[in-house]
């Protein structure tokens, strides 16, 4: 890396050492996706220099959690908020927080238990781009004037970091932001009730536009006798060996209708006014598409709640059922219940069940089972159960003459038995007396 005695090489070279300390990256990876960049202009994964990786967006089962992939990079952001009593600086003006963790699940360089660095900077990143540019109107998260307020929290949390964090974790807040649905609420005088999401529909976030950030980093060029070139090479969503390698990042906020929100450059590379023209433009096409992609998720989601809200007796859907055939099962019970019944006499369901499968005679004139619809087995089934109701009250009612003739012949014993003591007493009194 270190091909010169500039101090410009010197810094880049201590830059890379101490992210090398941090990502498991080798020497060679560095020298190749250098050298692939700066002279034939190839990226190490084969997208051009301003393509970027395929950008996924899946919300959950609750509001406000939803899940960003920008290629392997993964990150999860929930969106939650509860009702508390606003400072006195600012009585009319909800709160809004974004908390970032990036912990080792995501890479081995992440620290457990405190927050890191890097996690530090794209939160205040993600709370300066929304906040700062009034993405989220903050008076409509108002109650109660200088009594309650609305506030509202952000968690994001890196699950893979294979570069660009920062605006996978931003592209997140937002996402979270417009899915999540806060209660209803009515005010009335200085007393507020609100309502669970069953007893009244929960209500989105007031939102402006979208700030999208996009990252662009820069590669300084070959030097050539100790002198660095003029002429940067950048590209746009780098990977994580791209951003070990880079010599600076650039990143530009831009909104759905084109306009400028804002541009972050921590240090780096210095570089000329009209590369951040240019790449301002690369930054509006990309934020029109990432806008795009975030309004077609949304309304598929939507549409998928409103059809569940719909049929919300169907808890599952025809694919999921599992259909078994009762006809057997129908036929079983009724020639158990007919197997008591006088004379021999069959229900409709022994008839259309004599056979499994198979016509019933002829003769008779009965048609298939498969011919009978369905009103036809309710009704032997009602029959079957009206027979074994039968059979019950008859062993109730034999239970009962059961009872009863017992308590006779106990009531007659009884009397026998007293008739014997009486006449024993009567003989001893004769016997005393004579």
């Amino acid at each position: 890396l270190a091909q010169g005695s500039s101090t410009t090489s010197a810094h880049r070279v201590r830059a890379c050492c101490q992210l090398m300390s941090a990502v498991p990256v080798s020497k060679a990876e560095l020298e190749f996706t250098l050298q692939a960049l700066r002279s034939e202009g190839v990226r190490v994964d084969g997208r051009a220099l301003t393509a970027c990786r395929k950008v996924g967006i899946r919300f959950g089962a609750a509001h406000g959690e939803v899940e960003v992939t920008f290629g392997p990079t993964r990150v999860l952001a929930v969106c939650t908020g509860e009702i508390v009593v606003p400072p006195l600086e600012r009585p009319n003006e909800g709160r809004i927080a974004f908390h970032v963790d990036f912990g080792p699940i995501a890479s081995p360089s992440f620290d457990v238990g405190r927050p890191s660095v890097h996690a530090t900077t794209v939160a205040n990143l993600i709370e300066r781009l929304i906040k700062g540019s009034r993405a989220v109107d903050s008076e409509a998260l108002c109650v109660v004037g200088g009594q309650k307020v609305w506030s509202i929290r952000v968690d994001i949390r890196a699950l893979d970091d294979d570069g660009n964090l920062s605006d996978a974790c931003a592209v997140a807040a937002l996402c979270s932001l417009l899915h999540f649905r806060k209660a209803d609420v009515d005010v009335r005088g200085d007393t507020a009730n609100s309502f669970s999401a069953e007893e009244r529909v929960p209500i989105p976030l007031s939102i402006h536009h979208l700030p999208v950030p996009v990252t662009v980093a820069l590669f300084s060029a070959a030097s050539n006798s100790g002198k660095p070139s003029m002429e940067p090479t950048w590209i746009l969503d780098p990977n994580r060996l791209e951003e070990t390698a880079m010599d600076g990042c650039l990143c530009i906020a831009v909104n759905q209708h084109g306009e400028l929100c804002g541009i972050h450059k921590p240090g780096g590379m210095p570089i000329d006014f009209a590369i951040i023209e240019h790449c301002t433009e690369l930054a509006t096409m990309r934020a029109k598409e990432l806008t795009a992609c975030i309004q077609t998720e949304l309304e598929a989601d939507m549409a998928r709640r409103q059809e569940m809200r719909r049929n919300v007796h169907q808890q599952f859907s025809k694919t999921q059922l599992l259909t078994v055939e009762v006809r057997s099962a129908i036929a079983r019970k009724s020639r158990a219940s007919n197997s008591s019944l006088p004379g021999g006499r069959l229900l409709k369901t022994e008839v259309l069940s004599a056979q499994e499968g198979g016509a019933i005679d002829s003769a008779g004139g009965m048609p298939k089972p498969e011919d009978v619809d369905a009103a036809q087995y309710i009704e032997a089934e009602l029959e079957a159960v009206a027979v074994e109701a039968a059979q019950l009250e008859a062993l109730l009612a034999a239970a009962e003459s059961a009872e009863m003739a017992e308590v006779a012949s106990a009531s007659h014993s009884a009397s026998a038995s007293n008739a014997r003591v009486v006449a024993v007493r009567r003989g001893r009194k004769k016997r005393r007396s004579t």
